[in-house]
């Protein structure tokens, strides 16, 4: 995640904070992608292949300012202290004059060691190739059984091209609006009865919470890349928090039983990082196992997209399985976003591989592998792992759509949705909504139809 900057050519922005005018707070941010790593794996190139594909576009009906100070998004060792991180972090914002004093401190009741993880000992990672828990060995994800209760938004589609600024989007249908979140700030929030049209529905915290001071040493002006779910009568709102140029870096849950009239509640630090581990604490996402039970995936360069079961009475890490289960890697290459849904049997992990937060410079591409449970392994159509780089490629820049990726797949009723970011090279690099209906071939694998608004 990293910050992006709807008003300049993108490599440019460093800091910048945004206020949103007319119905709309709008938080744009990008979830970096030539995030090189300063600590904890080497610097080891990639061989995958890039095709292109299709990329779209996506706005907002109501105005955007933003101040920006001058920098440079280079995500490389050489240039980390441009504003951004090589791990996609924002750089120092003096976004708000006032930090709290007080704010929640870490769960107690979670037990953590230096990873954040609740072991009372070092986790252990487990790889694809072997095995997880009776829940996610199950042969057959019953998407059904995991309805949340709040139907489905009607999906309208539209010819006119809309201009909605964000990065990172997550999406939610709550019975009776849509709720989008994105990267940046205190994560705004924003509603719509269509997709099309969006307002402002406030913020999910009023400040970033005293406990992320406590786990990474500093009080960050912006948090990242939130993931809204659904269960246990609760919204779920995880998020990342994290220093630059390194992989100290923790991911917080809210929550609130309402999103018209929300009362949320921060309920302190779930996943935590530091240099001294091989992964990245950023960029959550939630999904259902055959049995209901949620999982977070989450992880960005390094060693690339982990996996940890969660209690679903909580929302927290389940001290009844400790394992660190690895889903993907491109050895210390750009990957991260990941984003988990599941179909007739099939568990399908989407993730961004390559350069976001470069504006037009760009190179975010959206990739899918599948598997038969939610720990893996995960493969391509040959049977690839994508333990060893491999996916296939859904979305790559073409025209004016560039960089798609750093998206949220989600389950809208008995539909599926793919809410993402590119960067608009018509308006000068600028990062912005589009959502497509997501749909399956004779295969059982991933097609994305056309976007409800080019």
């Amino acid at each position: 995640m990293s910050v992006v900057n709807p008003l300049a050519h993108r490599p440019l922005v460093a800091p910048f904070l945004l206020l949103a005018i007319v119905d709309a707070i709008t938080v744009v941010d990008c979830s970096g992608s030539d995030r090189t790593p300063s600590s904890g794996v080497e610097n080891e190139t990639d061989s995958s292949a890039t095709t292109s594909a299709i990329a779209d576009a996506g706005p907002f009906d109501a105005a955007l300012e933003i101040g920006v100070a001058d920098g440079t998004i280079a995500r490389d060792a050489t240039a980390w202290d441009e504003g951004i991180g090589p791990d996609g972090h924002l750089g120092d914002i003096d976004a708000f004059d006032a930090m709290p004093s007080e704010a929640n401190s870490i769960d107690s009741s979670l037990p953590l060691d230096s990873s954040g993880l609740d072991t009372g000992g070092k986790p252990s990672e487990q790889g694809p190739e072997t095995g997880g828990s009776d829940a996610a060995e199950a042969s057959h994800a019953s998407d059904a059984a995991c309805a949340n209760g709040l139907g489905q938004g009607a999906v309208t589609s539209t010819t006119e091209h809309l201009d909605i600024p964000v990065h990172d989007p997550s999406m939610i249908w709550d019975g009776s609006k849509y709720f989008l979140l994105s990267t940046g700030g205190t994560l705004a929030v924003r509603s719509s009865p269509d997709l099309l049209s969006w307002t402002n529905a406030g913020n999910v915290l009023d400040a970033v919470p005293a406990w992320v001071k406590t786990a990474i040493g500093t009080t960050p002006t912006d948090l990242w890349a939130p993931d809204i779910s659904y269960f246990n009568g609760q919204f779920y709102v995880y998020y990342a928090a994290s220093t630059f140029g390194s992989n100290d870096s923790v991911i917080g849950l809210a929550t609130t039983a309402s999103l018209e009239t929300p009362e949320w509640a921060d309920k302190g630090l779930i996943v935590q990082s530091t240099t001294a581990d091989s992964f990245n604490a950023i960029d959550p996402n939630v999904s259902f196992d055959a049995t209901c039970t949620p999982w977070i995936a989450f992880g960005s360069f390094w060693n690339g997209i982990k996996l940890r079961r969660l209690e679903a009475t909580t929302g927290k890490l389940d001290p009844n399985d400790t394992t660190t289960y690895s889903l993907a890697s491109r050895n210390g290459g750009a990957i991260e976003a990941a984003s988990i849904i599941s179909h007739n049997g099939y568990y399908y992990l989407l993730v961004s591989f390559d350069a976001c937060c470069k504006g037009v410079n760009s190179t975010y591409r959206t990739m899918v592998g599948r598997a038969s449970a939610i720990t893996g392994p995960y493969t391509d159509k040959a049977g690839a792992n994508m333990m060893t780089g491999a996916a296939e490629q859904l979305l790559a820049t073409t025209g004016r759509y560039i960089g798609p990726g750093g998206g949220t797949a989600w389950k809208n009723g008995n539909t599926y949705l793919y809410a993402y970011h590119y960067y608009d090279g018509d308006d000068s690099g600028v990062s912005k909504l589009q959502v497509r209906p997501i749909t399956f071939d004779a295969n059982d694998w991933i097609v994305l139809q056309a976007p409800v608004f080019p």
